[in-house]
């Protein structure tokens, strides 16, 4: 339902004559809406307080729905423009890959950050790498002050996801909120209640917008700082609403501004995140609060309530969450509410040390250089914890739903290490690659996407070996090399002349397929996307005219077989 959304209401957007239409007709209807609340108000406004009968819930949504449908058909449709110009983006077509055109969609023209800030974030970046810490330190520290990822490694990611802490590396409400805290503090208590109230408010928006320009202005971090923007501005205009009215308005003006944002899993889990503490964390306290009253009093008295605190907000905000990331990421991680017990104190010390640190820099080097032992050892801790506790039994539970691979040949679409693989059951398949030695690193996101949600075990390597054959007479050879034409390895393999896939992968010599056609007549003539592209358009050439099947991996994607259709070409 959500790819329709995303894809298939986009065709009102493709043609410039139905986009005049499409706005003629959307603004005639937001006209007519706005005409009728008024009418409403104007008529309901004469009447007693007890017998109106207002209908402004139900004319508000068909307004706000009309008005972000046609924000959403006129972002659709230039971004059509912008496809058109600069070439739609592909998929390799490798199973259950990341789907990169959908994030392309959703990302559409992104912002590009105003030079001054971009100047001032590399500036800070080289600041942390001439203190001269580890790599891992500068990347984690990178990553929660500046939001700046790039340098996190897919181990220590990977780290994050299994205890459930991946929101501890994008920027958010928890980091805003500490460098916000912070700020109030420095501005002192009764400075927040004199006359200069209104200044402290407006020099604190500044600060948010200064800080989430910045750090890239994430989407996690756009959310909180709007967020954060409109209760404050709520407070100096005296108009104190409820948070949950704060959170739709953000949700709103964000989707106005950017409506592929509905279709982001980050937004979806951010706004998710802070609804379910919005609803249940209240409710849950005044349980807790109705029964230990007293006990309550005593530990906020001496500041011992907050483990229990940030235990209760984890819980609410992964109960809304856990399902998305569940269908998203294939895994729910067991300990990490627990955990948040001790990671969020750490990461408040790290986000403090590293403003500390940054600032220190330019003001007292020395200084800087010694509370950046103590940043180091606070990212060590952080990670060492971590470590601990994904080694702890059933730390996460992967892929409880997905279906294991059916059998099937699959030759993938990867240029830095070509591969054919043959599944006859998830437990038994083999690999047939030029490169063995690199299958560990150059396929690593299909092994982490689809070996270990698919496949019960991963497949044996076929070494020395330039065929495979799979039960039911399917044959499939590989021509890497020059090897195949010489007499020697014709006189070998005379029972594979009536080949069902010819595989050609990079460092193909063979000259032209005259050759290839006295050796195999195969049923497909595969050309890897490893070839060079003029190679691949010569050999197509040249395959029509023996009148060969030919499949180009770099241009339509990886192949798939399923175990019929090879049984149909060994036929």
């Amino acid at each position: 339902m959500a790819d329709m959304l995303l894809y298939d209401a986009t065709w009102m957007a493709t043609m410039p004559k139905r986009v005049f239409v499409l706005w003629i007709f959307l603004l005639s209807l937001c006209s007519l809406i706005a005409l009728l609340m008024f009418l409403c108000y104007w008529r309901e406004s004469r009447q007693s307080i007890f017998v109106r009968r207002s209908c402004f819930p139900l004319l508000t949504v068909i307004f706000f729905l009309t008005l972000g449908f046609g924000r959403y058909a006129h972002v659709a449709e230039r971004q059509h423009r912008v496809w058109a110009e600069e070439g739609r983006p592909v998929n390799y077509g490798n199973p259950d890959e990341f789907d990169y055109v959908r994030w392309r969609w959703i990302q559409g023209t992104t912002l590009s950050l105003p030079e001054n800030a971009q100047v001032i974030r590399a500036k800070m970046l080289q600041r942390l790498e001439h203190l001269g810490l580890e790599s891992q330190t500068i990347a984690v520290v990178s990553a929660m002050a500046l939001g700046e990822r790039r340098g996190i490694k897919r181990e220590l990611r990977q780290l994050f996801a299994d205890t459930g802490s991946s929101h501890l590396l994008a920027l958010s409400g928890l980091h805003l909120g500490i460098i916000v805290g912070l700020f109030l503090q420095l501005m002192n208590g009764p400075l927040l209640l004199s006359r200069w109230r209104r200044l402290v408010g407006i020099a604190l928006l500044a600060f948010i917008w200064m800080y989430a320009l910045l750090a890239g202005l994430p989407t996690s971090l756009l959310r909180a700082s709007l967020m954060t923007s409109i209760f404050v501005t709520a407070c100096l205009l005296n108009r104190y609403g409820a948070p949950l009215q704060h959170l739709l308005l953000t949700a709103f003006t964000l989707l106005l501004w950017r409506p592929m944002y509905l279709f982001d899993v980050g937004a979806q889990l951010s706004f998710l995140s802070v609804l379910g503490i919005l609803v249940l964390y209240r409710p849950l306290y005044m349980f807790f609060f109705s029964r230990w009253r007293y006990k309550i009093f005593w530990m906020e008295r001496y500041h011992l309530l907050w483990p229990f605190t940030t235990f209760a907000i984890s819980v609410c905000a992964q109960a809304f969450t856990l399902p998305l990331v569940a269908y998203y990421f294939h895994q729910i991680p067991i300990y990490g509410a627990v955990i948040s017990i001790i990671l969020i104190p750490l990461t408040t010390l790290i986000i403090y040390l590293a403003l500390a640190v940054l600032l220190l820099t330019f003001l007292w080097p020395l200084l800087a250089q010694w509370l950046s032992v103590l940043l180091s050892w606070s990212v060590s801790a952080l990670i060492g914890v971590m470590m601990n506790v994904s080694k702890w039994p059933n730390a996460v539970v992967q892929d409880f739903w997905s279906e294991k691979a059916e059998p099937q040949v699959i030759i993938y679409h990867n240029r830095k290490c070509p591969a054919l693989h043959v599944i006859s059951s998830p437990e038994r398949s083999w690999l047939l690659t030029p490169t063995p030695d690199s299958v560990a690193t150059a396929m690593y996101y299909i092994r982490r996407d689809f070996w270990k949600r698919r496949l019960t075990a991963e497949p044996q390597l076929v070494m020395d070996k330039r065929s495979i054959t799979m039960e039911g007479g399917f044959h499939a050879v590989m021509l890497c090399d020059s090897i195949w034409c010489q007499k020697i390895a014709i006189d070998s393999i005379p029972s594979l002349t009536n080949t069902d896939i010819l595989w050609l992968t990079r460092g193909f010599r063979g000259g032209s397929l005259r050759r290839v056609a006295e050796v195999y007549k195969p049923g497909l003539l595969v050309l890897d996307a490893s070839l060079p592209r003029w190679q691949r358009h010569r050999l197509c050439a040249e395959a029509r005219h023996y009148h060969w099947k030919v499949y180009d991996i770099a241009k339509h994607g990886a192949l798939r077989l399923k175990k019929e259709d090879a049984y149909q070409c060994a036929e």
